[in-house]
């Protein structure tokens, strides 16, 4: 029987995008996930697949996104540059952003879809996995707390940051649970294009670090099919389906200001998911 893995992963700010393929995988053709993985921003929309919310509503939180409202600048730590902690805070986007999408942590906790949550661990130097029925509002926080621009995350006394530079989608994680089909969907940019500038090279170091990882690990599983097709001895001892959706979504990774720019990337995303599903022969629900 196949298991099937979803790969929310981490993007920064265009992974409204995903929330637009989710209204289309998940609302109009139907498809079910037996497991679901998140990196980074990415979380948010794991957490509130964890809950139980349809695509729709994971789309129309994103349509409804005001990024000023979860904007704060840490304005005491502009006078010690390079030294400051972070330039910016999570507070807002906490008290605002998170209760406006409703949230619910003893949904979340109690579901029975299973899910990884990926966190980076200052304090062990190690890459964490924090499944559902152990998430809270701080870890999701720690999740997105991308060094520099926000500050790290301390939980019973541990260090935690954002884990996007050290996976952009945790397919380990998934191989060792047993997943044998893989749909990722992909909002790093791979134009590869290198622009001068802190904050462009920040974010071309993310990409360096995420793209470098997500294609080792698909040479690894074409290796892996080759070997177990050809009858030798494979890594992961069976065929793994890869299915991927990569876009280069209009949206800086974390530089956001106007509304309307996440309502465009959620539709950009439904219909790219619409289009990626004919391609792929799917077939739709039946409409009404």
């Amino acid at each position: 029987m196949v298991r099937r893995s979803l790969f929310l992963a981490g993007g920064g700010l265009k992974i409204a995008y995903q929330a637009g393929v989710l209204q289309v995988w998940l609302d109009e053709y139907g498809i079910a996930f037996d497991h679901a993985d998140g990196v980074s921003a990415a979380t948010f929309n794991l957490a509130m697949w964890c809950q139980g919310m349809s695509g729709q509503q994971i789309a129309n939180n994103w349509r409804s996104f005001h990024p000023l409202t979860g904007l704060s600048v840490r304005v005491g730590q502009l006078a010690k540059l390079p030294f400051a902690s972070s330039l910016l805070s999570l507070n807002r986007f906490r008290r605002n952003v998170l209760m406006q999408w409703g949230l619910d942590w003893n949904k979340i906790r109690a579901t029975n879809r299973e899910a990884s949550f990926n966190v980076y661990a200052v304090t062990a130097q190690e890459l964490r996995v924090i499944p559902s029925k152990a998430m809270s509002e701080d870890y999701l926080l720690a999740a997105a707390a991308l060094p520099m621009w926000f500050p790290p995350m301390v939980i019973d006394g541990h260090v935690y940051v954002d884990a996007v530079h050290a996976t952009g989608a945790n397919l380990d994680h998934a191989l060792a649970i047993g997943s044998d089909e893989l749909w990722i969907i992909w909002t790093t940019s791979t134009r590869g294009r290198w622009r001068p500038g802190f904050v462009n090279e920040f974010f071309q170091i993310f990409e360096e670090c995420t793209n470098s990882r997500l294609r080792s690990s698909l040479r690894r599983i074409e290796e892996s099919n080759r070997r177990f097709a050809a009858g030798e001895h494979s890594e992961f001892g069976r065929h793994v389906e890869v299915k991927i959706l990569s876009a280069e979504v209009p949206l800086h990774y974390l530089l956001n200001f106007r509304h309307r720019k996440f309502v465009a990337s959620v539709d950009l995303g439904v219909r790219d998911a619409r289009h990626w599903c004919k391609e792929h022969q799917l077939d739709r629900l039946p409409i009404g």
